[in-house]
């Protein structure tokens, strides 16, 4: 069982600042939040961009679909997502802006967003291009690099290139079905949605020496449920108050 529960910045401190941007990874680490968590697609010319939906047009105004659009064309646009900043600051990252800000200072959890066969590679060597797969810290630790994603394919690939980083797996719950899975692919980390984390299933996946932590925590209720099932921590938009409110809970039962 873990120590402690850690919470990750979703998208960066989304809550206050438009998701998946510079700004908002910022200010997760200026909040003392070092564990990041965004999304990875990659464009027309196969340069892996920072964004969560297959297109722009949430985050940005413009339909542009991400796998038909040339980054020259992506850098045009502001992700701001309806946040009303005057500032043009909010440029869709490209991967490699983002792994060179932030090493030796985040602890980041990479999703692998998009279906490409190629895009687990193409990831794989911009971390080492940058210097992530030097050291691969511990979870939850300055320099700590996950792989995550809801496709299994694209966990399986990675571990065709490298047998040591850290993977997760995304799913909806944990079953004995998906450990089994996570063992014979060598998956290091089950990620269950906070609603459905339980108890039972979380001590089983840690009896087989899965890592557990969870993603999807939409209130205070989900938080709570993830915090006493047992797991890490989770991912969530509104850093500042679920700490706030983990801490109540642990000072209430001291």
């Amino acid at each position: 069982m873990p120590e402690k529960f850690n919470i990750i910045a979703h998208r960066g401190f989304s809550e206050i600042s438009p998701e998946n941007t510079i700004p908002a990874f910022d200010l997760a680490l200026k909040n003392g939040f070092i564990s990041i968590e965004f999304d990875v697609q990659l464009t027309k010319d196969n340069i892996p961009v920072v964004i969560h939906d297959e297109n722009t047009k949430r985050t940005t105004g413009f339909e542009k679909f991400i796998n038909e659009t040339k980054l020259s064309d992506l850098e045009k646009l502001q992700a701001k997502n309806n946040f009303k900043f005057e500032k043009n600051d909010y440029k869709i990252p490209v991967l490699s802006q983002v792994l060179s800000r932030y090493i030796n200072k985040a602890d980041l959890h990479l999703e692998l967003k998009s279906d490409e066969d190629e895009l687990s590679e193409i990831v794989l060597k911009e971390l080492m291009k940058y210097g992530w797969l030097e050291n691969l810290s511990k979870l939850y630790k300055k320099g700590g690099i996950t792989i995550s994603s809801f496709k299994l394919n694209q966990l399986t690939n990675i571990r065709k290139y490298n047998s040591k980083i850290r993977t997760a797996w995304l799913v909806d719950k944990i079953t004995d079905e998906n450990i089994k899975i996570s063992q014979d692919q060598s998956i290091n980390m089950i990620c269950p949605k906070a609603e459905f984390s339980d108890v039972h299933q979380i001590d089983k996946a840690y009896e087989k020496n899965l890592k557990v932590r969870n993603w999807g925590v939409k209130n205070k209720d989900e938080l709570i449920k993830a915090f006493t099932s047992g797991s890490s921590g989770t991912t969530v938009d509104w850093p500042t108050t679920a700490k706030s409110i983990i801490d109540d809970i642990e000072k209430n039962d001291e």
